[in-house]
């Protein structure tokens, strides 16, 4: 039961079921709580759409990454990356899979035109579940590097809290913002939990509902999504090159050392 394999792909359905009365109300609690007029209503319903579509695929991201880091810990580099990848996109489709039927269920009448249908939808989801094979393999190069810490519950717990809170405030940075990206663009391509919150939220406010009449400002997410892509490519590929050098390193070092004397 401790196999990532075994415990990720509940987990996974859990947070779809857990993070959809968040993406639900997410419009009315942080962007407007009183929307009025058809321009505003508009925003709302396909905010809304948008977000319930996407539930649990942000918090999915990071149960991809960890799972990676859990497999580096049991296997080899190489093996991890074998099973990860797979895993990846295993936890993706299952992502979409629950989310799809809870989503359909609470549409109204309002939209004329199926989900997938729906361009900026399917455009900023894709993104989305595009970057778990990368994730996954950047926990794999990540565990590799922690190593030993992982393995302690003293230390992994701590680390594992910790990341989970810096992944909580890096994504609710990016699903604040609201028509454009307001943060220096340099963070899109550093943080990717900004990047894939930010493509969520643009994806559904990229309308200035103040003009008259409404006009579409900025590109709906397309932006964010390719940093989105770019910088967890960039992680994945990164962390794994410096966890083999960091390997043949301790390698190299370990040949190095003189023969240990028997003992008299």
């Amino acid at each position: 039961m401790t196999h990532p394999a075994v415990w990720s792909v509940p987990a996974m359905a859990l947070l779809v079921f857990v993070a959809m009365p968040f993406n639900d109300g997410f419009y009315s609690f942080w962007v407007n709580y009183d929307a009025q007029g058809d321009a505003q209503q508009y925003e709302l319903l396909h905010t809304t759409r948008i977000f319930r579509y996407t539930s649990g695929v942000l918090c999915g991201q990071a149960l991809t990454l960890l799972a990676g880091a859990a497999l580096a810990v049991r296997n080899t580099q190489a093996r991890a990356l074998v099973v990860a990848v797979p895993l990846a996109v295993l936890l993706a489709g299952v992502a979409v899979a629950v989310a799809y039927p809870l989503a359909r269920a609470r549409e109204g009448i309002f939209f004329t035109t199926g989900a997938l249908d729906d361009p900026v939808l399917v455009r900023v989801l894709l993104s989305e579940v595009a970057a778990y094979p990368l994730y996954a393999a950047a926990g794999v190069g990540l565990g590799k590097l922690l190593g030993r810490r992982l393995r302690r519950p003293a230390t992994r717990w701590p680390l594992v809290l910790l990341f989970l809170l810096g992944w909580f405030a890096a994504t609710l940075t990016g699903l604040l913002q609201d028509d454009r990206f307001d943060a220096p663009s340099g963070l899109l391509w550093v943080v990717p939990p900004i990047a894939a919150g930010t493509a969520v939220a643009l994806a559904g406010l990229s309308t200035d509902v103040w003009a008259v009449p409404p006009v579409a400002v900025g590109d709906w997410g397309r932006g964010a999504g390719v940093a989105l892509l770019v910088s967890a490519a960039a992680y994945a590929l990164g962390l794994n090159l410096f966890a083999g050098w960091a390997r043949r390193r301790a390698l190299a070092r370990t040949d190095r050392l003189p023969p240990r004397q028997p003992d008299h």
